[in-house]
């Protein structure tokens, strides 16, 4: 019995590890995303081209991220863990930002500074926490869960 329950705390961590590993990849290039809102901001490139990207790059990549994490990594904490509440608090926020049709310049800025905020959180303090309160949590996943799905590439590089 104990044999049987060490194995399943050994494929909760690796699977955590896949997870996390997943998760931490899409938080860089995530962090690409807030250094082209701010390129494209330097080159003076034309504010409704960015967020033309800014809004392919939310839909195609944070907002499935987005709900990996509410489905997979949140529970662990529980969903009225502070820092969970904070970091869902920060999605609403990045959303209204997105979603935002008018006042684009100011959206943008707010986007670059507020996803890298999030991001940084994320990794330190949630991340953190998760790997402490593994042991009691189990996680499954199907490993075509953590491939990427092939997205349309952006042709438009302004950042360039």
């Amino acid at each position: 019995m104990n044999s049987n329950k060490a194995a399943i705390n050994k494929e909760n961590k690796i699977n955590l590890e896949k997870l996390l590993s997943s998760l931490h990849r899409d938080h860089q290039q995530s962090l690409e995303l807030c250094w082209v809102i701010r390129e494209g901001i330097r080159q003076n490139v034309d504010s409704e081209r960015i967020k033309k990207y800014a809004n392919w790059y939310y839909i195609n990549e944070l907002e499935p991220h987005f709900e990996i994490e509410k489905e997979y990594i949140f529970p662990i904490l529980g969903m009225e863990n502070e820092m969970v509440k904070k970091v869902l608090t920060q999605h609403r926020r990045l959303k209204k930002h997105f979603t935002k049709e008018i006042e684009v310049e100011k959206a943008l800025s707010r986007i670059e500074e507020e996803l890298e905020v999030l991001i940084r959180y994320e990794e330190k303090n949630i991340f953190q926490a998760i790997k402490k309160n593994i042991s009691s949590f189990e996680i499954s996943l199907n490993d075509s869960f953590l491939e990427k799905q092939d997205h349309q590439e952006w042709n438009d590089v302004f950042w360039q």
